[in-house]
């Protein structure tokens, strides 16, 4: 029988619900490497950190998982496979080296396209129809090892970055325990490469950097409004004179103004 021993990556509402799925399925996760910015507290989205600590697994907090001593610290927990889930941390090759079985990523796309940040943000801005979710095993490029499972997920007319953005926390955390199914099996978990011809990435940056450019139309600049509102973070923005403005759902305003 598998011993099932893991390390756990990462953060984000979608890391936190599948470390909980773990803590269900038995699975006690021999280290947990939050974000470097999670500080143990709640944001838009519950902390990966503070979970762990309430579930008693042992917690790096703060660190980058490239530093000797995480990396000695993952050798010792012997895991057989690494869940690298919401993460925001460039895995180094020497830990995707450790797992017997692999390093498992759950992608916000359908890739190979859309590889990179702010995948669900420019699938919006672009005016795309629907997007998706990828399971894959992680190799020493962005997005690009073989894809296990995926998921469409349609886009809606009214989603905003933040919808969809949920819409692939809740599917990509049903392809997570699809994976983990297989893997608690003792099952063979397939994958197939990706078609790097039909790779494209997204910049580590927002659409236009944030700002609306008023020279589009009028059906890309309601896209950029949509791709750029992603509660609590600053929405689509323009300037008159020298006075930034920003954009914003009149829900914010409980009604004011209407009679």
């Amino acid at each position: 029988m598998a011993s099932h021993d893991c390390v756990f990556i990462g953060g984000k509402q979608i890391g936190v619900n599948c470390l909980r799925f773990l803590c269900k399925s038995g699975i006690k996760p021999g280290l947990v490497i939050g974000n470097t910015d999670d500080t143990g507290e709640d944001t838009w989205h519950e902390s990966l950190v503070k979970e762990a600590r309430k579930q008693k697994f042992t917690c790096v907090q703060g660190k980058n998982v490239k530093d000797s001593e995480v990396i000695q610290k993952i050798k010792a927990a012997k895991p057989e496979i690494i869940f690298c889930i919401g993460g925001t941390q460039l895995i180094p090759k020497e830990v995707l080296a450790i797992p017997r079985i692999g390093c498992l990523n759950i992608h916000p796309a359908l890739l190979p396209k859309y590889r990179g940040r702010f995948s669900t943000v420019h699938a919006i801005f672009n005016g795309e129809k629907e997007t998706g979710v990828t399971a894959h095993w992680m190799d020493d490029r962005i997005d690009a090892g073989p894809i296990i499972f995926q998921a469409k997920i349609p886009i809606a007319d009214d989603d905003t970055a933040k919808t969809l953005y949920d819409k692939f926390t809740h599917e990509g955390g049903a392809l997570f325990r699809d994976v983990v199914k297989l893997w608690l099996e003792g099952s063979e978990i397939k994958s197939i490469p990706q078609n790097e011809a039909e790779a494209t990435y997204c910049k580590k940056e927002l659409p236009n950097k944030g700002v609306i450019d008023w020279d589009w139309d009028g059906i890309r600049i309601r896209k950029f409004i949509l791709a750029m509102t992603f509660e609590p973070f600053p929405p689509a923005d323009f300037a008159i004179g020298k006075k930034k403005m920003v954009i914003i759902d009149e829900k914010y305003f409980g009604g004011f103004g209407k009679k």
